[in-house]
């Protein structure tokens, strides 16, 4: 059976399923990578996805507990105003922050690494504003993409460039194509699917497809469906849009999450949880109090899913496919 790891996008929530794998590791005793055959993911959760499989000095790639201490040591600087500091007043069309502290971070994480030496498959979720497209860096065995043999470093910034935080990334493909690459959650923040259909491509989806996917924490804010008290007195015309823009935002996820639990029912396992009350959903917020409140859910969702991670601990102990 193929086995293939989901990871969401969210920014600085991205803790929170790194914390959820270190313990899938802690019980099953190897590290992620030696877990699954596939690992996909957008926007942070790509970052996760080509660390998870970016091979080191030896060829061994980063565990979770490894990328835990990096992600929390690196945060503030990659977003050094964080939730409560008001940001400059920005142009039309600028970005907040400065795309070098997250560009470095990556380059020390991945170094040159190349797409195609990944120590295991993997594909990471982009879009291209300049062409309206919603594409996809694949490598470690996987049949390239249209975007090529890309280094990993700079697939994990165009993954995760949401046009609001960072700018986009210039790049030009093997065609010629010149693109602006921007984060992949503007096309799919839930990766899943584009992780099941990767999947099905490699041999060993022929024995069937465990898919393991993971949230980076949900709030009442984030789904868009709820507003305060005040605003429903204030601002009742507003309900309607923003009934509208959720559904555009949330809609296509629900569809897609309920697809695939009718295509594969207990082989697709979907992990995920409500942030606490007083943590933000928000990408960027790298307060301190807001980091303990991430890390504080992660440990709840932890707990909430202790079956399913023995469980899961259990069935993926057999060697990765090929």
């Amino acid at each position: 059976m193929l086995r293939i790891l989901s990871i969401d996008g969210g920014g600085v929530r991205g803790i929170i399923p790194v914390i959820w794998l270190t313990h899938l590791e802690k019980r099953s005793g190897k590290r992620t990578a030696d877990l699954f055959d596939l690992i996909v993911g957008t926007s942070v959760g790509g970052m996760i996805a080509l660390a998870l499989t970016c091979p080191r000095d030896g060829g061994a790639p980063y565990s979770a507990a490894e990328l835990r201490h990096l992600d929390l040591g690196s945060v503030k600087k990659i977003f050094p105003r964080g939730h409560h500091a008001k940001h400059p007043a920005q142009a039309p069309g600028t970005a907040a922050y400065s795309a070098a502290p997250l560009q470095e971070f990556l380059h020390q994480v991945m170094g040159n690494a190349k797409l195609s030496e990944a120590y295991r498959p993997v594909g990471v979720v982009t879009c291209d504003l300049a062409h309206t497209q919603a594409l996809h860096f694949t490598g470690g065995g996987l049949d390239q993409s249209q975007l090529g043999d890309a280094d990993m470093a700079l697939a994990a910034r165009a993954t995760s460039s949401l046009p609001k935080y960072f700018p986009a990334v210039d790049y030009t493909d093997p065609g010629g194509t010149a693109r602006e690459l921007v984060d992949g959650g503007l096309a799919a923040d839930d990766p899943a699917l584009v992780a099941y259909s990767l999947g099905r491509t490699l041999q060993a989806a022929d024995d069937g497809a465990l898919l393991v996917s993971l949230g980076t924490g949900t709030s009442e804010r984030s789904s868009g469906l709820l507003l305060s008290s005040e605003q429903t007195r204030n601002k009742a015309e507003a309900r309607g849009p923003e009934r509208d823009f959720s559904m555009v935002l949330e809609g296509p996820g629900q569809l897609m999450r309920e697809s695939l639990r009718r295509l594969l029912g207990g082989d697709y396992v979907r992990i995920q949880t409500r942030l606490l009350p007083g943590t933000h959903h928000d990408s960027d917020d790298a307060s301190p109090k807001n980091i303990l409140g991430l890390l504080a859910t992660a440990e709840k969702m932890v707990l909430e899913s202790s079956p399913e991670l023995d469980r899961l601990s259990a069935v993926l102990q057999e060697p990765p496919v090929g």
